[in-house]
């Protein structure tokens, strides 16, 4: 008879959670939602090229969709405020969400419009998926109107935006704000009306490139300094690095600081030493996919207490910041048909309406306590597809937030569920259920 593989041994060690959360807890959340077309190629195409897909998923998407539906199958009770088309696809949007338990009471419809899509070319032999995007109908502030913004947010642990249909979002924003309800705002890319958003933000989750392209900074650890001495509001802000794992700031008292240390320097030296935390993680796993794939998380390095973040460059490099950050608001104005409205995206915190601290009067230093992560530890061979990863992360970090979970701890729980999402083709047939989670990393 064969003896079972490590991964087999192990994973018959796992014993997923077998209770519910103690009480119901919603959450709302507001931004996209649409059908994503996935077609899983072999490579990537070239120009002019014909090929075949290996395997065609058509699946309800969206960042806010997705993450949201991560969170329901967490065990929240998630609340989504979106618009859609009044088609056949628009259907099938409410059916899925139905069947995650996430309630549509507050999703418009727009008749005789399209709902949005996406297609997503899915490169098995790169890793790699693009996708093509196309908007539905905008939400305007006139429909976000006061007495719907009270209904959405009554009893709401949390609400969560992500960087879609700003001009209404800032208003749910506000009323969030002023009924005290706390708010989590993605980062993941330049967006007209984000900087707004931002500036109301509680909790702020953001994508690798975004730091550098908002302030125009160089490097990662003076992108990440900059965006939160921007965001005075802000708790705490995660930095999602992909297959790196993620970097996590939290704002401490000036007072508290123990010494001073350029970020970027501090980055790289935790992301070292949380590789080996992961490297000598236990080798059973805390989540075992529903196709079998077993999954250990992480490793973590803390700066330990506060230190005083300090930048890598010079204070005479200003212009050179700024320049970078205008071409990086024309080019994202560019990639979204946009060009006529390039001045309406943020561009490195220079003082339009809504954004907090000017970049001339932004401080070259605060004081945080600095936490990075690794990604969660799958088999070799085990990632299918990494859309809705990132969506995933988030989902993950608003079932933290809802349930009064350490934010460390739920950015490694985030880790999990992302990995897990990346062992199924689209971004929500592999979001792992509670089952399918150690009850320790639910807790």
């Amino acid at each position: 008879m064969p003896r079972p593989t490590a991964a087999a041994a192990t994973t018959a060690e796992f014993k997923g959670c077998a209770e519910p959360l103690a009480r119901p807890i919603k959450v709302v959340g507001m931004g996209s939602s649409g059908q994503d077309l996935l077609a899983q190629v072999a490579a990537f195409p070239k120009p002019d090229d014909k090929l075949r897909t290996e395997q065609f998923e058509a699946q309800g998407g969206g960042n806010c969709g997705n993450a949201l539906t991560a969170a329901a199958r967490l065990g929240l009770h998630p609340t989504i405020v979106t618009k859609i088309g009044g088609d056949g696809v628009g259907d099938g949007i409410l059916a899925e969400f139905a069947r995650d338990g996430v309630d549509t009471r507050h999703v418009l419809r727009a008749p005789g419009a399209p709902s949005p899509f996406t297609y997503i070319i899915v490169d098995r032999q790169g890793g790699t998926r693009t996708c093509i995007h196309t908007p539905g109908e905008p939400m305007t502030q006139q429909e976000m109107t006061q007495e719907l913004a009270a209904q959405v947010l009554e009893g709401a642990a949390l609400v969560y935006f992500d960087g879609r249909l700003t001009e209404a979002a800032v208003v749910l924003a506000a009323s969030a704000r002023a009924a005290g309800v706390p708010v989590l705002v993605e980062a993941e890319r330049l967006r007209p009306g984000l900087e707004q958003l931002l500036s109301m933000a509680d909790y702020v989750v953001s994508s690798a490139h975004f730091p550098q392209g908002w302030t125009g900074e160089q490097c990662l650890g003076d992108g990440l300094l900059a965006t939160f001495s921007r965001l005075p509001r802000a708790r705490w802000l995660v930095t999602t690095l992909g297959s790196r794992g993620s970097v996590l700031l939290e704002r401490e008292a000036a007072s508290e600081a123990a010494s001073e240390v350029v970020l970027q320097d501090l980055v790289e030296q935790l992301l070292a030493q949380a590789a080996g935390d992961a490297a000598a993680a236990d080798a059973v796993p805390v989540c075992v996919s529903a196709g079998g794939v077993p999954i250990r998380t992480g490793g973590q390095a803390s700066s330990g207490g506060a230190v005083t973040l300090r930048l890598q460059r010079g204070a005479s490099e200003t212009q050179r910041v700024l320049a970078a950050a205008a071409a990086a608001a024309a080019a994202e104005a560019a990639a979204n048909a946009d060009t006529g409205n390039a001045a309406g995206y943020p561009m490195g915190g220079s003082g339009g309406e809504g954004c907090s601290v000017p970049v001339a009067a932004a401080p070259q230093s605060c004081a945080a306590r600095v936490t990075a992560s690794t990604a969660a530890q799958l088999p070799d061979g085990a990632v299918v597809d990494t859309t809705g990863a990132g969506d995933a992360f988030i989902g993950s970090v608003v079932y933290g937030l809802a349930t009064g979970m350490p934010v460390e701890r739920a950015v490694q729980l985030a880790a999990v569920v992302a990995a897990c999402k990346c062992t199924a083709l689209g971004p929500r047939p592999g979001l792992p259920r509670r089952a399918n989670l150690a009850a320790s990393l639910l807790a």
